[in-house]
């Protein structure tokens, strides 16, 4: 297997991607059915030519999709063999914090106008009075169109609202139409995740438990004039999504010259 296999679901032509994709099969075909073990890393190293860091991180993927489970002094079990219904988010930068609104699809059932008061607009960080057009959704995977990954509240300031007319499943996200069309300039996403119990309404809507862990997941869209022109509010059951985000450490101490 080379560096430049066949493109992958696992992230493109790296060369983990490509192991990821090859394992995968083997699980699928039956090769390691459910229960079974892999075979040692080092192994895993001498059939496909790679290091032990692209075994490591290729296993790493399969064990964020629950095909996979890890143990030491036991080995790498085969868990399943398809992917379940959940959305693993790897960040480093901005572009890689709004691949989420790119990869997973929106899907709006409710709109409404409103104005920001009381605990709505300290939700969403609007002044009191404001103007906003708040929509109801949810969000799905393209692989799995039948079950909702998340429910999702968006509030778009008023002045931009018409970029949501007509709107059932927009193709791309709602502040990329509102830079486009408007020419404003996005220069600041905050993020805020949080643990939550889902509601019996949330949980029942999700196909989940009642009371069962959540994650509340909010963005907060800010012009380059410091305007905030979309909040997006996103509740996922806790085993449909995790994030995960790698921090590069600047060589060095604080003080050294």
């Amino acid at each position: 297997m080379t560096e430049t296999a066949r493109e992958s679901r696992f992230g493109g032509r790296t060369r983990y991607a490509a192991l990821a994709e090859a394992l995968l099969d083997d699980i699928q075909s039956g090769r390691y059915p459910v229960g079974s073990l892999l075979p040692p890393e080092t192994d895993l190293c001498r059939e496909f030519d790679v290091s032990r860091h692209t075994v490591r991180e290729a296993l790493r993927r399969l064990v964020d999709l629950g095909l996979l489970s890890r143990q030491a002094g036991v080995g790498t079990t085969v868990t399943a063999d398809r992917i379940a219904s959940r959305y693993v988010q790897a960040g480093e930068n901005a572009s890689d914090l709004l691949r989420y609104v790119r990869d997973v699809n929106l899907r709006i059932i409710g709109t409404e106008d409103i104005i920001a008061e009381g605990e709505i607009a300290s939700l969403i960080g609007s002044p009191e009075g404001k103007g906003w057009l708040h929509l109801t959704g949810e969000r799905f995977l393209a692989t799995d169109p039948e079950t909702p990954l998340a429910l999702t509240e968006i509030w778009v300031a008023r002045r931009f609202r018409s970029v949501c007319e007509g709107l059932t499943a927009p193709s791309e996200p709602l502040y990329s139409m509102i830079e486009r069309r408007f020419g404003v300039v996005t220069a600041e996403i905050r993020q805020n995740i949080e643990a939550v119990l889902l509601t019996d309404k949330a949980a029942r809507r999700l196909g989940t438990e009642d009371g069962a862990p959540g994650l509340r997941v909010s963005r907060t869209y800010v012009s380059s004039t410091g305007e905030i022109f979309e909040t997006a509010i996103s509740l996922h059951p806790g085993d449909r999504f995790s994030y995960a985000t790698t921090l590069h450490v600047e060589t060095g101490h604080p003080g050294d010259t």
